[in-house]
Formats: C-alpha cells, structure tokens, sequence
C-alpha cells in the first residue's frame, strides 16, 4: 500500500508544481492553434449529391485547419514544458491525421476506398494489438462503471498521505526551530543560521502544501460523498441505464436469434416433410447430409444474425464481448472435435449405430427408428417404450441388424407366466421402468424391467404342454403296452373335456416309457393353446386325478414304494 500512496503523491506533487509553474513563469507561452470552424449541417431532405459536397467541403476545412495547425508548430518556438521529442510526436500525430483527412477526401469524392490502391509496405498482422482493439470497449466499460469508487479511494489514500506526511513534515519544522534557537545562542555564524532557515523555510513550504492537498482532497470527497447514492438506489440506475442502451441491443440480438432459428427449423420441417412424402422408405444419403448441414448452418446463421444486430447498433462492449465469448467456446471445446466428427458419422448413418437396427441401452433392446440430434429409440413390446437419446450417449453403444421374427422383450401385456416354475401370474402392466405381474387371488408383484428379464420365467399365452409321470403295478404287464395306455388317453380326453373347453386342448398322448424298480411308468404329454394359461396349475392337478380315478374303474394297482431288508448271514 505504501508504493502506491508514494506514487499518488508524487504525482499530485508533480501535477501541483508544474501548475505552480505555469502561474508563476514570465516566459512567453505559445498561443494554442485556432480552433476548427464548424462544418455548416447538412440538411436532412438533400439530396445524395448536396450531401456529398457538404461533406466533401468539411473535410477540406478541417484539413486546412490541420495543415495551418502544423505549420505553425512547425515554425514557432517550443512551448513551456514541452521537449524535441514531444514536439516531435505531435508533428507525426497530425501528419497521420492530415493524412486520414485525404483519404476520406479521396474515398467521398470518388465512391470507392483509396487505401486499395496505397502500394506502400504491408502492415504486419499484430495479434496482441487486435486483442488489445477488441477489450478496449469492454475495459472502458467496465472503468466507467467503477470509476466513482475508484475515485473516492483514490481521494481517501491522498487524505491518508498527507495527514502522515504533514506529521513528519511539522516534526521536521520543530526540530529545525530547535536547531536554529541553539546555533543563535552559541553564536555559531550566520552562514550556518542562513542554512537552517533556508531548510526550515523549503520544509514549512511543504507543510502549507501538504495541508494544501489535504483541503482540496476533503472536499472532493465530501462532494463524492454528496452526490453518492444508496446501493439500491444505484443498482437500480445502473440497470435502467443497461436496460436503456445495452439491455435493448441484446434483447434485439437474442430475437434476432431465436427468430432465425424458428425460421429455418420450419422450412426444415416443411423440406423434410416432402423428402420423406417422395422417399417411402429409408431416408437417402442425400437427406442425411441436407441434416448435418442444417444443424451446422442453423447455429452459425442465428449467431451471426444476433452479431450482425449488435454491429449494426454500434455497441462494440457488447459485440466483443460476445466475439470473445465465442472464441472461448471454440477454444474450450478443441478437445471436443473427435467427437464431434464422430457424431457426424452417426448423423450420415455411417456410425456404429444405423438406422433401423436394434441396439442394446441401458439393459433393454430397443430399435433405432431415427437417427437424429435427440435419436428416436423404440420398443413396441413396452408401454412408453420411445426414449430420446442425444447423440452424445450414442458414441459407445453399437447395434445390429435384427432377425426376422426377433422378440423385442419376452412377454407382452396379459400374457399368462409361470414364474420360477411354481407361481402362476398374469402380466397387467410393463414399462422401460417397470413391470406389473398379478399372481392367482389377486395379489400384484412388482418387478424392476432389468430384474424381472434376470427371473426365470414360462411364457404360457404361445401354448404350453404339461409333462407328468404315473406308474402302476407289475401285475397289470400283460397289457402295460397297449391296452393300458389307449385307456388311460380315453379317460384323460373325457374328464379334460368334460372340465375345460375342447379348444384349449391341442393334443393328448399316453407312452409308456419303462419298467422301474417297483411300477410300470407311462409319460403324460399334454398340449394346450394359450387360453389355457390361466388353467395351467388346475390341469397339472386334474390329469393327476384323473388317472386316479382311471385305475379305481379299470382295477389297477397303484404300487407303492417298498423297502426290503436283507439281513447278513449270521457267522
């Protein structure tokens, strides 16, 4: 803090003797230039012609004014305070204006710009210089809008400085009234006395100068202090001013935006809509390359509309700071441009995910219906089975061609299933989320779509057979492998008949399979249609029952498990 207030005051003292300087010097001062004649106004109804020699009549003046203004810096003598080398400067900045002045001159008169025709050396591109163009807006924007506080720091550090230094320079005054009252007294001579006062004169100097700043500080303070509002009362001009001048152009460029984008998504529209009217069938490379070239061309068209508003209003703080917001955007996403690319590929059909194949997403199958910004994944199987999936979630996923008569999931809404082969559910509801099985009695189990494709499930609404094993005794062989099975199949065909419709039973068949330890086994095989579903676990019970009810008729024995015991030899 210490540097900064030293060089604050140093100019303040510099700026106060150079003032002081300028009172008090006798030296002739140079007469400043006369002043321009203001150009005559051109009047609004003139014609192109009027205004164009009105026009060309204010330059020449004003370089008229400029050349007398060099001849006389030229010729007269330097002024007070100036050195060769800003006499100098100034020369080089008026030939460069006289200059500019006949360039325009040159390009009013003749309709065309000059400079193309100026063969002097090419000016080397200045990156820095370019940069430094474009913040100038937006820096001066944003010093105009903190110069009050800076203002009043500035008048506060000066305050601070000169009460510190006046301290010092009163202490220097005291201990120099002590230095001369001691020399008077031991009669040191006059040339010694002579210094001191000479010094206590130059530091009482600079007491009245300090106290000087000190004044003049305070009361531009106080009068800051006077003309400063509340926070509120600020907040709220500064953003009515912002509202006024910039906050309209940005609104205007953010229509402007918007209102292009509308308008080529519509004619998008209506272009796509009669490519697909005359394509019938999968869309053509042509139409997947008319897409990427609109969402390219879409945002480059709203961005330079919304800058061409800013540029046609004239506000560079607004204009550069969108320019720089851009090219921060571009610079951020340098590392972006593989993917990028990719993306593309996907847009053309030309990626690892086509149109019209199917593709594996978040543990479900779905179907590529279109490939777009927000691809269209399908899956008919499921309520709400359509997901919008952008198409930067695509670049790791890889479909297939599907094959003919492929299952999109295993079941379908009121499908019959026999759950870990013991439970017996009907499906209500199934989702990408979730999935809805109301069990026999009522009761609804809820299961999460990825874990119900892990559950062992039989889908019974295609047909189902049901597949059981009956024995009978040893005594009944003569007959065990013909006669037995054909009345076994008879008395099954009547009691299942008899029980559930004659069209949920597809076939029935009774084979004997072998002769085990203890009983003569057939194989039950029975075939139904989906209607049957709902009966599965009736039915599995009823052949049983009824094969029961076959041997009480026809007298056959139903062995049961014996265990026989072979005792060892005694020794």
């Amino acid at each position: 803090m210490q540097p900064i207030r030293f060089l604050l005051a140093l100019a303040l003292t510099l700026t106060t003797a150079f003032a002081l300087q300028g009172v008090e010097g006798n030296e002739p001062q140079t007469a400043p230039p006369a002043m321009e004649p203001a150009p005559p106004p051109i009047p609004r109804g003139s014609s192109l012609e009027t205004r164009s020699l009105a026009t060309l009549a204010a330059l020449r003046d004003s370089k008229a004014a400029k050349i007398a203004e060099l001849d006389a810096l030229q010729s007269g003598p330097l002024r007070t305070g100036d050195s060769a080398a800003d006499r100098l400067a100034r020369i080089q900045t008026l030939q460069s204006e006289i200059k500019k002045l006949q360039y325009d001159f040159d390009s009013v008169a003749t309709g065309i710009d000059v400079r193309a025709f100026d063969l002097g050396v090419e000016a080397k591109f200045d990156l820095l210089g370019e940069v430094e163009s474009l913040l100038k807006p937006i820096v001066s924007e944003l010093r105009s809008a903190t110069e009050a506080p800076r203002e009043m720091e500035r008048l506060r550090g000066a305050l601070e400085y000169a009460a510190e230094h006046k301290v010092l320079a009163v202490t220097a005054v005291n201990q120099l009234d002590d230095l001369i009252a001691i020399a008077k007294a031991a009669n040191e001579g006059p040339l010694l006395g002579d210094a001191l006062e000479q010094s206590r004169d130059e530091w009482q100097a600079r007491v009245r100068e300090l106290e000087n700043q000190r004044t003049v500080a305070s009361f531009q303070l106080e009068q800051h202090e006077a003309r400063k509002r509340s926070v509120i009362d600020s907040m709220q001009g500064m953003f009515g001013e912002f509202f006024r001048t910039r906050g309209i152009n940005l609104l205007l460029a953010a229509f402007t935006f918007l209102g292009v984008l509308l308008v080529l998504r519509a004619a998008y529209r209506l272009v796509n809509k009669r490519m697909r009217k005359h394509s019938r069938g999968e869309r053509k490379f042509y139409a997947r390359l008319i897409d990427v070239l609109y969402f390219a061309l879409t945002g480059m068209a709203a961005v330079a509309g919304a800058l061409l508003v800013l540029y046609s209003a004239g506000d560079w703080a607004m204009l550069g700071l969108a320019i720089l917001i851009l090219l921060g955007l571009g610079w951020a996403s340098k590392t972006a441009v593989p993917m990028f690319f990719e993306q593309i590929r996907l847009l053309l059909n030309l990626g690892a995910v086509r149109e019209g194949e199917r593709v594996l997403y978040q543990g479900l199958v779905w179907r590529v219906t279109r490939l777009s910004i927000n691809t269209l994944f399908v899956n008919p199987k499921l309520a709400g089975g359509v997901r919008r999936v952008p198409l930067r979630d695509m670049i790791e996923l890889r479909s297939r061609a599907s094959a003919p008569h492929e299952p999109w999931f295993p079941t379908s809404r009121n499908d019959w299933i026999l759950i870990d082969g013991n439970r017996l559910g009907q499906i209500t509801f199934q989702s990408p989320e979730i999935v809805h099985v109301q069990l026999l009695g009522g009761s609804l189990v809820h299961y999460p779509t990825i874990d119900f494709l892990g559950v062992a499930i039989e889908n019974l609404s295609t047909g189902f057979r049901i597949n059981q094993r009956f024995g009978i005794d040893y005594s009944h062989q003569a007959t065990c492998t013909d006669e037995i099975p054909a009345k076994m199949q008879a008395h099954l065909e009547r009691g299942l008949h008899k029980q559930f419709d004659r069209e949920c039973i597809a076939d029935l068949r009774v084979e004997f399979i072998e002769a085990s330890a203890s009983s003569l086994d057939y194989a039950i095989l029975a075939d139904f249609h989906a209607p049957a579903g709902p009966h599965y676990q009736q039915i599995d019970r009823a052949i049983q029952r009824l094969l029961v009810d076959a041997c009480n008729q026809e007298g056959w024995e139903i062995p049961f498990t014996q265990i026989t015991l072979h005792q060892a030899a005694s020794a």
